[in-house]
């Protein structure tokens, strides 16, 4: 790959936010927020979101991406690769030989380190993969995980920016692309971890034990997860299913840490290493999708479960399709 100009030798002034959507606007929010001394610049697909979005937060709506040519640091969060690829394509001739792209989309790593080539070789451009976890909540609160990959040099500028977005954590997980695998596989344990719980339920219920009563015990004991604490109450029991992140782009983010993460293990190694338990999390997701929507939250992949059990786990209690206590 062609050897970049040193970041750490360029100040970076104006800085730009691609992408407002769920994530993407209170992420932007956060980082002007918190860069009072910097120009942040925002463009989304729809015009009228950045101009809502400078309206309400002291940002820079632009109408084109031309107008960033001034932008030395420029942040996208896109729902998948192939956006990502296309404005890049389009940013490549307009930044200026040094300037740094941070990816914050769930991406594929292939895909990523195809794109971060192309802007190395074409352009003189780095790229840094940085996905981030936490949820809308997360990106309002500043609360996010980071995932970061690329070189040191172009990871050192950017951390100072992306820490007002991701005040959680910010870990450093390796090259170009890392970041989207590990992104990845971390949402196809978060879905797994969700349907096993609600798996667990369904039998306890069958069994005469209410929900709310087997999750008490659980979160005091060895089994509890993110999922039995926050997303089974809160979304499911509930039947709100209003976490904020759409089915499809779950399935998305599974079908990457299947087809894409593990398919490098079965080229690099034994037949033996071909994933078990993830494609199974993955067709669980298609059937959610078949069965909502893709725009359903994906706390709604419970749905399929539910459905072949014959039940829906609720508040207080457990019914069955007849509306009778089980």
């Amino acid at each position: 790959m062609t050897s970049l100009p040193s970041t750490s030798r360029r100040s970076i002034s104006d800085v730009a936010f691609i992408g407002l959507g769920a994530m993407g606007y209170p992420m932007a929010a956060n980082l002007k927020k918190e860069s009072p001394n910097s120009k942040v610049l925002v463009w989304n697909r729809t015009a009228t979101k950045a101009q809502q979005h400078a309206s309400e937060f002291g940002t820079n709506a632009v109408s084109s991406l031309e107008e960033l040519k001034c932008c030395s640091l420029v942040f996208l969060c896109l729902p998948t690769s192939t956006e990502v690829e296309s404005i890049c394509s389009r940013l490549g001739p307009i930044l200026d030989p040094g300037s740094i792209v941070a990816d914050c989309t769930s991406g594929d790593p292939h895909v990523t380190r195809r794109i971060a080539s192309s802007l190395a070789e074409c352009h003189t451009i780095h790229m840094v993969d940085c996905p981030v976890s936490g949820g809308p909540a997360g990106a309002m609160s500043g609360q996010l995980t980071a995932m970061i990959g690329g070189s040191d040099t172009a990871v050192r500028a950017v951390e100072p920016y992306l820490k007002h977005m991701a005040q959680k954590r910010m870990v450093r997980v390796g090259a170009i692309g890392a970041g989207h695998a590990v992104k990845a596989v971390n949402n196809a344990l978060n879905t797994a971890h969700l349907a096993v719980a609600t798996e667990g339920l369904l039998a306890l219920a069958k069994f005469g034990v209410c929900p709310e009563v087997a999750l008490e015990a659980i979160n005091g004991s060895s089994g509890r997860s993110l999922q039995t604490e926050e997303r089974l109450p809160k979304e499911v029991l509930s039947r709100k299913f209003n976490y904020g992140f759409a089915l499809g782009l779950m399935l998305k983010d599974v079908t990457i840490a299947v087809d894409s993460v593990c398919s490098d293990t079965i080229t690099h190694q034994s037949i033996n290493h071909v994933p078990k338990f993830f494609p199974l999390v993955k067709d669980l997701l298609q059937k959610a999708v078949d069965l909502e929507s893709a725009g359903a939250d994906y706390t709604a992949v419970v749905r399929p479960l539910e459905t072949e059990s014959g039940m829906e786990l609720r508040a207080g209690k457990s019914t069955g399709k007849d509306g009778n206590l089980k």
